[in-house]
């Protein structure tokens, strides 16, 4: 198993007095790991996301990078191994140009100024904007300035990544470069989570998936035993991936001829205990298609 990288104990947060935007929350997140956090809005998902950044400070609980327990001391490790992709890209934007945007991260974390440049250069390239270099990015269009706001992560270099909603904003083009990229970062070992509404999109990228309902952890489990699950989807106000759907109803008219694989569920590690989370089943669970080759491959 891969260790430990990141963890929340009975992590809580308010903005206002009697209206908790995190509720006790604790969850642990292995390297390597790709996480998609559920819900709707006001459930959590970016006020979790800027504790583990440490953009906010809990009012309760902990965080542990690494097994050590962050404190007002060392928050800033946080800030420099959990790099975040905010969901408005205009309030992580400080630059004039868009080549001193991404360098402003590396820049503050005081490495060598040819490192910088060759951070810089390699995040531009990998976001296609070479370019828009030299260009004010305030000026640029939304899915522009959202591919700026992921070179400056890209350019940080982190081990863990947070995406918040990193598809709004985004054309069918600059979305599938997005997923080009999740794909180069899962191949170079980092640890990602993203908040996303497309269902679809986090049943085919994501291999856990955190729902958030009330600021409360309601269910964490893999893709496919949270989206045939009714009533978390109900709670959490979740429609069914099309995959999903389509492969329940060829299955209900006894349109597959071949029997799905079979997992055993003993390997899951589910984390949250709140009721909806079933416990552990002794018997074998069914394993639903994540692509459209592996339903074909049941007709």
């Amino acid at each position: 198993m891969n260790r430990k990288i990141l963890e929340t104990k009975d992590l809580s947060f308010s903005y206002e007095e009697g209206r908790m935007a995190l509720n006790h929350l604790s969850v642990e997140i292995y390297e390597k790991e790709k996480i998609a956090v559920l819900g709707a809005n006001g459930a959590g998902k970016s006020t979790f996301f800027l504790n583990l950044n440490g953009v906010r400070e809990p009012e309760e609980g902990e965080i542990f990078l690494y097994g050590n327990r962050i404190d007002r001391k060392n928050r800033r490790e946080l800030i420099k191994n959990v790099g975040i992709v905010f969901q408005d890209a205009d309030s992580q934007i400080i630059a004039s140009t868009v080549k001193a945007e991404v360098a402003f991260g590396p820049l503050n974390m005081k490495l060598p100024r040819q490192e910088v440049e060759e951070r810089t250069i390699n995040a531009l390239e990998r976001l296609d904007l070479q370019a828009y270099a030299e260009r004010p990015p305030h000026y640029l269009s939304g899915g522009e300035k959202k591919r700026v706001s992921i070179a400056d992560i890209l350019a940080m270099d982190s081990p863990i990544i947070i995406f918040d909603e990193p598809t709004a904003s985004l054309d069918p083009v600059n979305a599938d470069m997005l997923e080009k990229i999740l794909e180069e970062l899962e191949q170079e070992g980092k640890t990602i989570l993203l908040s996303t509404h497309d269902v679809d999109f986090a049943y085919r990228f994501a291999d856990r998936v955190l729902v958030f309902c009330e600021g409360k952890l309601i269910a964490d489990r893999k893709p496919e035993n949270i989206f045939r699950d009714e009533k978390i989807l109900k709670r959490a106000n979740l429609k069914k991936p099309v995959l999903v759907e389509v492969y329940e109803m060829l299955k209900q008219k006894n349109l597959l001829q071949k029997k799905t694989p079979q997992k055993n569920p003993l390997q899951e590690k589910l984390l949250s205990k709140e009721p909806l989370q079933e416990s552990v089943r002794t018997e074998e669970e069914e394993h639903y298609p994540r692509t459209l080759a592996e339903i074909e491959a049941l007709l």
